[in-house]
């Protein structure tokens, strides 16, 4: 019984200790989960880029690291809803969980319909 116990401690501390968390407004379009990659990227897109958008996500991590730590929970969120880019991405530290200055980030989750277009209009960014 008192291993039992010792599990669920343990399990709850390291799960709060060294988890993410994902926030997201809820998705005003509907696309298949994917496996692909995602393309993220701080910059806005060009009129020329047609793209539908999903939903904004908001990502935390629990424990200290770089912002790009905060970018992969991002592309996978990204995954879910069915996105092949997150545009608009900001990033910075803040508290949380047990950190003084985790890293977090937020960006909007859209559709890009000619996933090609990003790099041949200049759009800088990374894959995930």
């Amino acid at each position: 019984m008192k291993n039992c116990i010792f599990c669920f401690i343990a399990a709850i501390f390291f799960t709060s200790f060294f988890g993410c968390s994902t926030h997201n407004s809820p998705a005003m379009v509907v696309f298949p989960p994917h496996q692909g990659r995602v393309f993220i990227t701080e910059q806005t897109l060009p009129s020329s880029v047609e793209f539908e958008l999903i939903s904004t996500i908001e990502v935390e991590k629990k424990w200290y690291g770089s912002t790009a730590n905060a970018l992969m929970p991002m592309a996978e969120r990204a995954r879910k809803l069915g996105a092949n880019a997150v545009i608009q991405v900001r990033t910075w530290f803040a508290p949380s969980g047990f950190s003084w200055a985790a890293p977090h980030a937020a960006g909007q989750a859209v559709m890009v319909q000619d996933i090609n277009l990003l790099e041949s209009n200049g759009i800088k960014g990374t894959w995930n």
